[in-house]
């Protein structure tokens, strides 16, 4: 997966989600300086057998009106790679078959 990111990027955690059932992991990838310098690079893994509807989000640490990036659709293995500056938020969210969020997760900021 690290490689999807990039080159720099080292691994910062692989988050099973939502629980130990782990429907889908979150792979977190940081690399830079520190503060609004770090950049994160994030990839969300479907570990359920069949194409799922995800949203991977990742958007910068800012009240008024931030940049962001965003993979959504329908995805057998992962959304991503998305990548921020900033000190960036992420936001994952996987749908059952009926639409209904069976993962919702927001982590950050990664300021270094």
């Amino acid at each position: 997966m690290a490689t999807a990111c990039g080159s720099g990027y080292e691994l910062y955690s692989a988050e099973r989600l939502p629980d130990e059932r782990r429907f889908g992991t979150l792979f977190i990838y940081v690399k830079g300086g520190t503060g609004p310098k770090n950049y994160a690079c994030a990839l969300f893994d479907n570990n359920l057998d069949g194409a799922r509807h995800m949203k991977l989000k990742i958007c910068e640490n800012k009240v008024s009106s931030p940049r962001c990036q965003t993979d959504e659709g329908n995805f057998t293995q992962y959304a991503g790679p998305v990548r921020m500056d900033n000190c960036p938020r992420i936001t994952a969210v996987m749908k059952n078959s009926s639409g209904v969020a069976i993962i919702d997760a927001v982590r950050g900021p990664f300021c270094g």
